[in-house]
Formats: C-alpha cells, structure tokens, sequence
C-alpha cells in the first residue's frame, strides 16, 4: 500500500504514521522499516530500498519524509523515479510520503496515482472555531470528561499549538477523568505572550511588584519557561508606542484597532494603563531591554537576575 501523509501539524502526522506502519507491519523495527529524509542525492538510493523485498518478514515500510517534490514545481527526476517505483512496486513494500505543508500538488502524477492506489491523509491546521470540538473528542477517546468552560480555556491557553496541546493533554489525562476550569488553570500554563502582555501592563500601572510576581509565576514552570520572553516584552513595549502614537493623533480604541489590526479590548487596556508613560520613556525601556538582551547572550549577566532587576527598576 502506498500513503502521503501532509500538512503542518506534524505531531498528526507521527501519530498517523505509527498506526500505518502497526497496521501493516505488525511489530516495528530497524529491519523492516526504512526512514529517509528526501535530499536530490539520495533519490537512488530511497529507489533502491524500495525496491528490494523484505528478508525475514512478510511487508516492510519504506518512509520518505520532507518529500517536497509534492509541492507545485517540484523535482522533475524524483517524480518520474518514484512513479516508476509506485507502477511497478511489489504488494510486501509500503511506501509512505510524508509532505510537511499543506502546499500538495493535486495534479502531480504521484497524487494521482496514490488516490487511486493508496490513501491520502491531510492534517491541515485546525481553525478557531475547530479547537473545542477537537479537544473534546480527543478527551472522550480517552475516556475523560472536560466541561465545557475547560475546554474553551484550554484552547486558549495551548493557543492554536497542537504540539502543546498534545503534551498538556496527555498531563490532564493522567490528573484525573472529569476536568473543570480550575484544573486547566492550575495544570496548564497561559501563552507566554499574554503574560508578557500582563508584565507590561503592571509596569504602566506602576505595579512592579505585580510584574514580579508574575515573572517569578513564570520562571516556576522550569528553566526553559522563560524562553523569548524578551522579544515578547519587545513586542509589547512597541505595541504600547504605536498605540499612544495613534492616540496622539485624536484616533480612538476602535479606530487604532482596525489601524493595527489588534484586539480592541487589548487597546483599551493599553491606552488606559499607558497614559503614565510617554513615547520617549518607552523608548528608552526598549534601548534597555535590547542592551539586557545583549548581555545576557554574551553571558555578562544571569538572565533571571538580570529581567528581575529590570523590572524592579522599570522605568529608570
């Protein structure tokens, strides 16, 4: 049998992969399944692989991953040696391709065949409004109930990425069978970039204890938690100048939303919290992240005590 597997949520497409190949193989191992990352090089040889029958067992699995040549315009060669391949391959041998993008040539003759010769599996990225279906029928597959208000905090917090999810997912499933709102809030942690929105706003209050504490929150969750939370403050520090900028010029929330293609209640919130600063301090508050940035990369400052007494000593 022969597969394409694509799409960008690669941890969809593993999972699908070690079905086929415990499908089709039964038990797996280096000898009956041959991986190969697709390179112009190495066309002869994944050929070559495919093409030998298995020794010992009664199918094998030769897996062709990044196989780009399924893209539009892809390699020429590869398609016509893998076409080759698939007409004349024996039924022992199954060949998978596994396409990391959504960006499947519908009329590459590859596709063509294996829709009628194989199978085909998308595994496109899921849509806003696709999360809590999905993460309710994954909980009820494994047998555990999530209410309602869990599950659309849940979403929020994985934040679109099924890496994650699948990661907090498998934690909650261990916790216990019937999850609440207070379970995802203790177990799962908010996006990294809604806590830097929560640090940066309690700086324009005033509040650095506030910001403090939820840096500390954070650098509880492990050494690596951390983690682009600088570019991130950045990224808020900007945020908050284009705002009052736009505001400067007698633009109100709704007008700078649509402006910068932002959240309203998100301009709100900065407006209201921003006006204690001025462009200039902001400013400033950047040249100094930028210069903490360069010295924690140079290793002249540790990085937890270096963000802590920036934000204690914000602004300065």
């Amino acid at each position: 049998m022969n597969y394409i597997l694509y799409g960008e949520q690669y941890p969809m497409i593993k999972k699908r992969l070690k079905k086929i190949l415990s499908e089709r193989l039964g038990e797996i191992d280096d000898f009956n399944v041959a991986k190969f990352e697709f390179s112009n090089e190495n066309i002869d040889e994944i050929c070559d692989e495919a093409s030998m029958l298995p020794l010992g067992y009664d199918s094998k699995a030769v897996v062709i991953d990044k196989a780009i040549f399924l893209e539009p315009k892809g390699n020429k060669e590869a398609n016509e040696k893998f076409l080759t391949l698939l007409k004349n391959n024996d039924e022992s041998i199954n060949v998978i391709f596994i396409l990391r993008s959504e960006n499947l040539d519908s009329k590459n003759e590859i596709v063509s065949f294996i829709k009628e010769n194989g199978q085909i599996f998308e595994f496109l990225n899921l849509k806003k409004e696709e999360w809590p279906i999905y993460i309710k029928k994954y909980f009820k597959d494994r047998n555990v109930e999530i209410e309602p208000n869990a599950i659309n905090e849940l979403a929020l917090r994985v934040d679109g990425d099924l890496t994650r999810f699948i990661n907090e997912a498998e934690k909650l499933c261990l916790y216990k069978d019937h999850l609440t709102l207070t379970d995802i809030t203790l177990m799962v942690a908010k996006p990294l970039e809604d806590d830097a929105f929560q640090i940066t706003n309690a700086l324009y209050r005033g509040d650095n204890a506030a910001a403090l504490s939820i840096y500390r929150d954070i650098c509880l969750q492990g050494s690596n938690a951390t983690d682009g939370l600088i570019p991130m403050l950045g990224s808020s520090f900007r945020f908050a100048s284009q705002v009052l900028f736009l505001s400067s010029q007698g633009l109100d929330a709704k007008e700078i939303a649509k402006q910068l293609n932002a959240n309203e209640y998100r301009v709100s919130i900065t407006l209201r919290n921003g006006r204690r600063f001025s462009r200039r301090q902001i400013a400033h508050a950047l040249d100094d992240l930028y210069y903490l940035d360069y010295q924690i990369k140079s290793g002249q400052i540790n990085r937890f005590y270096g963000l802590e007494l920036f934000l204690i000593n914000f602004p300065n």
